[in-house]
């Protein structure tokens, strides 16, 4: 799944929230990501401090990672019973007992970036379910267009073999109406689905801020009722 720059500048502001903490050496966030026919895999997405030697492989590439060490501690970005990614710490003072302010403080940065991870999971399937939607009202239209288009063609030139006397011309007449109403029918249907964000410049909406009024200027409520 890609992720979105909105979600992993989030992660890396939760990271840079430790810059002050010196019992740390470093953090890494990993995501759950799925692998065609293979099981999946922890993938890096984040990483603290940001000038690390190299970015770090998953879980499953590195030996190290495997091996119990004190000085390192996983918590799970999990959302009900489904284990999303985790967090991983490393600390840099193996003498010293991990501090119970650090270990909560962890803890809550696992839950926030848990509930973030879910959030996106969730946009990602539903920008896929809107994609699928688009594609396939595309291909009804397309389907649609066609016999539309034949029946127009038809009907045009039943209009040229029917004289102006004929009894059947309210008829063809009425079906070639028929066929430009469903016609923007379909035009209509085209256009579902389709972004269309306006633009800065037509933005009237009022600003959320009143503006700032002249100190100078002797202005009451009266006055502002009267307005």
């Amino acid at each position: 799944m890609e992720l979105s720059d909105r979600f992993l500048n989030l992660v890396q502001q939760h990271l840079s929230g430790f810059d002050a903490e010196t019992q740390l050496e470093c953090l890494v966030v990993y995501v759950a990501q799925a692998r065609d026919g293979q099981a999946p895999c922890l993938e890096a997405v984040g990483q603290w401090p940001k000038d690390l030697e190299r970015a770090l492989p998953p879980v499953e590439a590195d030996p190290d990672l495997r091996l119990p060490s004190p000085d390192r501690r996983w918590y799970p970005l999990q959302e009900g019973s489904i284990l999303l990614g985790v967090l991983r710490a490393e600390r840099s003072l193996s003498s010293q007992d991990w501090s119970e302010s650090l270990d909560q403080r962890l803890q809550l940065t696992a839950l926030g970036l848990a509930h973030s991870l879910g959030l996106e999971l969730e946009r990602a399937r539903l920008l896929e379910q809107l994609n699928q939607q688009r594609d396939q009202i595309s291909l009804m239209v397309h389907q649609l267009r066609n016999p539309l288009s034949a029946l127009r063609t038809y009907a045009k030139l039943l209009l040229r073999r029917l004289g102006p006397e004929s009894k059947h011309l309210p008829l063809v007449e009425s079906l070639l109406s028929e066929q430009a109403d469903l016609n923007k029918y379909v035009s209509a249907l085209d256009q579902i689905g389709q972004s269309k964000l306006p633009q800065y410049s037509e933005i009237t909406a009022p600003l959320l801020l009143p503006p700032v009024l002249n100190k100078a200027s002797d202005i009451t409520i009266r006055t502002l009722l009267m307005q």
